[in-house]
């Protein structure tokens, strides 16, 4: 079932896409001020290419003060041109930026949400494998060089005809538009390179019956040894999603945990991807909100901790990583701080550098107990738990 970490890693992943998207629309708005200074070679009047470089500049510095503060430097005066140009950049920079911001936060969701399709593409692929033991089954002339067993198959086996008749898990293949009639060849390979060369399976296939322990052993079998470890298959899957190495394990433990209900028809049952996915949906996006209100407050945090360094020369993954935190640490109450530390300490680990576990869990540890202590961070219930 989908996880907290799995949820905070998306809101990393969607911050740091944001910041991206940030530096270069940035990018853009000097470009528009750019074309504002430039001389107007159409002009009759004398352009003084010295004093535009100078306002060019000026217009530059502003715009990254409007970033940074939201207003320009009030102890300098500004000449209204400059003032102007600097500040339809920055709006147009601020529009966009939030724009793909949200885009991005909905796309993390939504790829969040194709980790169930994936899963039932996954029962759907044992379907169409069975499919193709029965065909293979029924072929009336084998290579005599290369004899299978075919006293039983795929297609006999109890788990697979639960599969086949259950309307549950039809309708949820049709909805999530998944048809193998375009990719059959796939299917062919991975039966024929996958299911027929392993011995397991071979050896299944010599006995005419099984018990229901027989039938959901080879199963799980296929599924974690074929389906997700042969490397027709699973190069299949990763290029479907490129978060596949993040999504991999909870499609696994989806899988494993419906196959084994599947015994009889009467206790199959599609496991969830989540218990409440609107709450989860909402955690995201009020993490999102709060990182991107809250980060001038966070730098001012991480700075004073950070004295020795410049948060210019801290990774961006970290930076984000922290911010991230401060945000759960500070404004979900619910949540013990050992949780909320420990969890992005292993993101830090999975998707910075070698050294950004100890670092991020460097600055929390010290950080939390001092905000704790000026009253910033308040735990309340469940975040009460393991605070010691």
């Amino acid at each position: 079932m989908l996880n907290r970490r799995l949820l905070r890693t998306k809101a990393v992943q969607a911050l740091y896409a944001r910041q991206l998207t940030a530096d270069a629309n940035r990018l853009l708005a000097l470009d528009q001020i750019e074309e504002a200074f430039a001389p107007d070679l159409n002009s009759m009047e004398f352009q003084d290419k010295k004093k535009l470089g100078g306002m060019k500049r000026l217009a530059n510095m502003t715009l990254d003060e409007f970033i940074k503060n939201g207003k320009p430097n009030e102890d300098e005066e500004l000449p209204d041109r400059v003032l102007r140009v600097a500040r339809t950049a920055y709006e147009a920079y601020n529009r966009q930026t939030n724009a793909d911001g949200e885009k991005l936060v909905r796309r993390v969701l939504n790829e969040t949400e194709t980790i169930y399709v994936d899963f039932i593409r996954i029962l759907s692929m044992l379907i169409e494998l069975s499919h193709q033991a029965k065909i293979d089954r029924e072929r009336r002339y084998e290579d005599p060089e290369a004899p299978f067993p075919k006293d039983s198959g795929l297609d006999t086996n109890r788990v697979i005809k639960v599969l086949q008749e259950d309307k549950p898990l039809e309708e949820e293949i049709i909805r999530s538009g998944i048809n193998w009639t375009n990719e059959m060849n796939l299917i062919r390979k991975i039966y024929r390179e996958g299911l027929r060369k392993d011995e397991t399976y071979e050896a299944y296939c010599k006995s005419a019956s099984h018990t229901p322990e027989e039938d959901q052993e080879i199963i799980q079998h296929i599924l974690r040894q074929i389906i997700l470890k042969h490397e027709v298959s699973l190069e299949y899957l990763e290029q479907r999603d490129l978060y596949w190495a993040d999504h991999s394990e909870l499609i696994r433990s989806l899988a494993i945990k419906t196959l084994r209900t599947a015994d009889l028809a009467n206790t199959f049952q599609l496991a969830p991807l989540t218990k409440d996915w609107e709450e989860d949906r909402a955690f995201v996006e009020e993490l999102c909100k709060i990182v991107v209100k809250e980060s001038d407050q966070y730098d001012i945090y991480l700075e004073d901790q950070l004295k020795n360094w410049e948060l210019e020369r801290i990774a961006l993954v970290d930076l984000i990583i922290l911010k991230t935190a401060l945000a759960e640490l500070i404004h979900f109450p619910g949540i013990p701080v050992k949780v909320t530390i420990n969890e992005f300490i292993e993101i830090a680990k999975r998707y910075s550098t070698p050294k950004s576990g100890k670092f991020v869990n460097g600055v929390l540890d010290v950080l939390s107990v001092k905000l704790a202590k000026e009253g910033v961070i308040r735990k309340s219930g469940r975040g009460l738990i393991d605070n010691k």
